[in-house]
């Protein structure tokens, strides 16, 4: 896997994975806390079809943070995907995202019309004006900031993972892939790349967005979202619809069965959908 760093303006990088594949250019991108890797059991089913690109945003996956406390404003992730589509193509490309990824990805296009041809967006996490975001004291912002760092092995950190929601539901070779892009060697085993502080302070930043505004977006949008609610988490889930009906050529997908992690638990079922959307 061919890895590129884009250097951002503030010292920060993102990695740009070269993850291959035949036809047009396809950018995934990651929710909170994740990585790249999440999209493993998609990819084999998009190579035969698209060539893909998978984007770590800084503080996550093989992106390490260089100077803590990493910004995480949501303009420089907009900035990380702008520069990411420059070293694809000099065109507007497709591309698939998830939670923070997919609303990333929205809020490129809103900002920057014509980066994208066409979207697909699993429970795209944006925030309508008015709506409070998570504070010290939301149950997120609480366990990111308690999640354990350190562990013996790769082999340790997917083995807890699997033991418990909402990753049991996950493919065991999305969370794999995920774990071992996520995580780097240190003296007593390997430690997290994303810190529970960087995915904390994500959960409770972010600038709420004039859900009127998403009529801009001309091109065509599907936001998918899942039938169950992963970790008490409403939130995504719910706001599938208002994005999609806010959208100027929006299309809302319902998919039975999965939850917020979606992309993770049927690979093959999302990246079939994803391909259908961009074919048409």
């Amino acid at each position: 896997m061919v890895m590129l760093i884009l250097n951002g303006t503030d010292g920060e990088h993102c990695v740009l994975h070269d993850l291959g594949g035949d036809g047009p250019p396809l950018l995934l991108t990651h929710g909170n806390g994740l990585n790249a890797g999440m999209w493993a059991t998609a990819i084999p089913y998009l190579q035969p079809h698209r060539r893909c690109f998978g984007l770590d945003f800084r503080g996550h996956g093989a992106s390490t943070v260089l100077n803590p406390p990493l910004d995480v404003d949501r303009s420089l992730l907009v900035a990380e995907v702008l520069q990411a589509v420059g070293a694809i193509a000099d065109e507007a490309i497709d591309a698939l995202g998830h939670s923070l990824g997919g609303a990333t990805l929205l809020r490129t296009e809103l900002e920057n019309p014509g980066t994208f041809r066409k979207l697909w967006l699993f429970e795209p996490v944006m925030v309508p004006e008015g709506h409070m975001r998570p504070d010290g004291d939301h149950p997120l912002v609480l366990a990111a900031r308690r999640r354990r760092s350190q562990f013996a092995s790769v082999d340790e950190f997917v083995e807890r993972l699997m033991s418990k929601p909402p990753y049991s539901d996950c493919e065991e070779e999305a969370v794999r892939s995920y774990a071992e892009l996520g995580t780097q060697a240190s003296e007593s085993g390997v430690t997290l790349s994303c810190s529970g502080e960087t995915e904390a302070q994500i959960f409770s930043s972010g600038t709420p967005t004039d859900f009127f505004s998403l009529s801009s977006v001309a091109i065509p949008v599907v936001v998918a979202r899942g039938q169950a609610v992963a970790g008490g988490n409403e939130l995504p889930p719910a706001m599938a619809a208002p994005i999609s009906s806010h959208l100027g050529n929006g299309q809302l997908l319902s998919m039975d069965g999965l939850t917020h992690f979606g992309p993770m638990e049927d690979g093959r079922r999302v990246a079939q959908a994803a391909l259908s959307h961009f074919a048409e």
